[in-house]
């Protein structure tokens, strides 16, 4: 990932990253307030949906208004602990300003003397697979997205699960076709016995759970998605368009420990 600054010209902060071992290093330049608390917020998600193996925050250069500010980091923790499971992981920090950091406010994200702690402290991210599939937008495209899924599965030894995932995968296509209009990029996911369906499409608008007509399961929309798995949710991406997921668990979690991934 070059470096590339995010900014809301609406509010006086800036967001530049860089990436480092595998790793996005944030660096937030301005002041954290109440009128920049969503900037950050958002610039964070969106970072964690390229999914990384861990977001540092370097925070040398970042003015805290307040401590309830800091909660933006445990809130961006809250929003992305399901998927994409990236850790976030705080650096640094103005001299002045260690009391603030040292409370619990920031007790989900780990906080580090400086970025290369931080980036040492990351570690091994636990091993995935992945398989992508690009779309075009059309009809036939859910159909497409249907057998792809099956074949992953079977491949990744998971046709106890296949169903649910092709399900989901069929409607989440379907989704694009029906309300964005866009292509779309289909990814299969791998970790910790936990399988996510990921469609990433070009509209930014959220998606949300509808009730269709008619009585075939495969024509209800993300109403079949949010009953089928176990979480699932839209996130907006870097390019403007959003990423909406489903998680299905392929084991109970009492067992993830015999199963290879």
């Amino acid at each position: 990932m070059a470096d590339r600054p995010q900014h809301d010209s609406r509010s006086p902060i800036e967001v530049l990253t860089s990436s480092q071992i595998g790793s996005c290093v944030v660096r937030p330049l301005g002041v954290l307030d109440s009128t920049t608390y969503r900037t950050l917020r958002d610039a964070l998600v969106k970072l964690a949906v390229e999914e990384p193996d861990a977001l540092v925050v370097d925070l040398d250069e970042l003015d805290i208004a307040q401590e309830s500010v800091l909660t933006v980091f445990s809130s961006v923790w809250m929003r992305v602990s399901e998927w994409p499971g990236v850790p976030i992981l705080l650096a640094g920090g103005r001299p002045h300003q260690q009391p603030l950091l040292a409370g619990a406010i920031v007790r989900y994200t780990p906080r580090y003397p400086t970025v290369a702690a931080a980036l040492a402290a990351v570690g091994s991210p636990p091993p995935r697979r992945r398989a992508v599939l690009e779309l075009d937008a059309g009809a036939t495209d859910s159909r497409v997205a249907r057998a792809f899924t099956d074949q992953v599965c079977r491949e990744w030894h998971l046709s106890d699960y296949r169903m649910e995932a092709m399900a989901v995968a069929n409607e989440l296509v379907d989704n694009v076709t029906d309300h964005a209009g866009t292509g779309c990029r289909l990814r299969l996911e791998l970790r910790d016995r936990m399988l996510t369906v990921a469609v990433r499409d070009g509209s930014p608008r959220k998606a949300a759970v509808r009730e269709r007509l008619g009585g075939d399961w495969m024509g209800n929309g993300l109403r079949i998605v949010a009953g089928i798995a176990y979480t699932w949710g839209c996130t907006p991406d870097l390019d403007g368009g959003k990423v909406v997921w489903a998680v299905v668990r392929c084991s109970p979690p009492t067992d993830r420990r015999h199963d290879a991934p």
